[in-house]
């Protein structure tokens, strides 16, 4: 695109075509500007371009390969021929053995942990002398878990496998940790393990119980993030049941600093409770540069320009004036919502 569209362009069209080339504080830039960073831009990407196409046809150009002996023509001046034959690709396939004895252990999810391993030619030669051949040895997955409590008897499951897999899928616990071990019994009984896996921990299948108000994300993503836990065709309805039912147990116990209960805590000789509160999301978008103030109080803006603030929204009529004011201060606009909330 050259300069001359480039200045035809409204200033929301270069800033969309600055976004789309991610170009840093384009919300900051004059149209000018804009227009400059983007002829640079553009430059430089068609330069890239032609310097990748000119290598892809050096890539693909056919090596002439000359015979060891010339070919004569009978009756003609001497002249040789060449033959032009195109580069072969070269490939490494992988092994299906790399002559090792080892097992690794991976976690899928809370409930499922993924093994894999490998055997080597003397482990198999081992296997052969109990049993003629290596193939008829009970090939065993022993499974060690670690108690959640001390105990002194060891905790361990076997998952007996076929010699001809290489990999298992294990029916496990949440957070819980877990080592594998390769073997197989011998013909007395006797379990021999050949290898030992990593340790793995199992993540919990539970919300996790530490709520920590320094890390809580955005409101926007959150309430991004709720929408999908409630929707059965985009995530899980037992997942929006227990937030829901987390959320209920904060709000209760006081444990959300931005929701605060006017009605205190139940008395605790009382087992039967409720306790409703109500919130007022405001939100919306000015320019990233501008000063904004709700109900007097000034509100800090996103790099985007948005801005979420959460108030409490007590009983009767409540006016919230939104003020923006430009860079500059030469121009001010404002909006003011009215809410009425009655309680019965």
């Amino acid at each position: 695109m050259t300069l001359e569209e480039l200045a035809k362009k409204t200033k929301n069209e270069l800033l969309s075509l600055a976004r789309e080339l991610k170009i840093k504080n384009r919300s900051k830039m004059t149209k000018e500007q804009l227009i400059e960073s983007l002829n640079t831009v553009q430059t430089k990407v068609k330069a890239k371009n032609e310097t990748s196409i000119q290598a892809e046809v050096e890539a693909k150009k056919i090596t002439l390969k000359q015979p060891p002996e010339p070919i004569y023509s009978v009756g003609l001046s001497t002249q040789e021929t060449y033959r032009t034959e195109p580069l072969e690709e070269v490939r490494f396939p992988l092994p299906s053995s790399y002559n090792e004895t080892k097992i690794a252990l991976l976690i899928r999810d809370p409930y499922w942990l993924y093994a894999y391993w490998d055997l080597s030619r003397e482990t198999k030669e081992q296997m052969k002398k109990d049993y003629g051949a290596w193939e008829r040895a009970p090939l065993t997955l022993r499974v060690w878990v670690e108690q959640e409590t001390g105990g002194s008897e060891p905790v361990f499951f076997d998952a007996s496998v076929h010699s001809s897999t290489n990999n298992w899928y294990l029916n496990v616990h949440p957070n819980r940790r877990y080592t594998a071990e390769l073997g197989y019994f011998s013909p007395m009984g006797k379990f021999i393990c050949l290898a030992r896996s990593n340790t793995v921990t199992t993540p919990r299948a539970t919300v996790s119980e530490v709520i920590d108000e320094e890390w809580m994300i955005i409101e926007e993503d959150f309430r991004r993030l709720y929408r999908l836990a409630g929707d059965p065709q985009s995530g899980s309805v037992e997942l929006a049941e227990s937030l829901l039912k987390r959320l209920e147990q904060e709000m209760g116990s006081g444990a959300v600093s931005s929701i605060s209960s006017p009605f205190g805590q139940p008395p605790a000789e009382r087992r039967f409770w409720l306790v409703l509160n109500t919130e007022l999301i405001v939100y919306g978008a000015t320019e990233p540069d501008a000063k904004l103030c709700l109900d007097g109080q000034p509100v800090a803006l996103r790099a985007d320009g948005s801005f979420t603030v959460r108030l409490a929204l007590p009983d009767g009529v409540r006016r919230i004036p939104v003020t923006a004011r430009s860079r500059d201060g030469k121009d001010e606009i404002t909006i003011t919502p009215v809410v009425t909330k009655e309680t019965y």
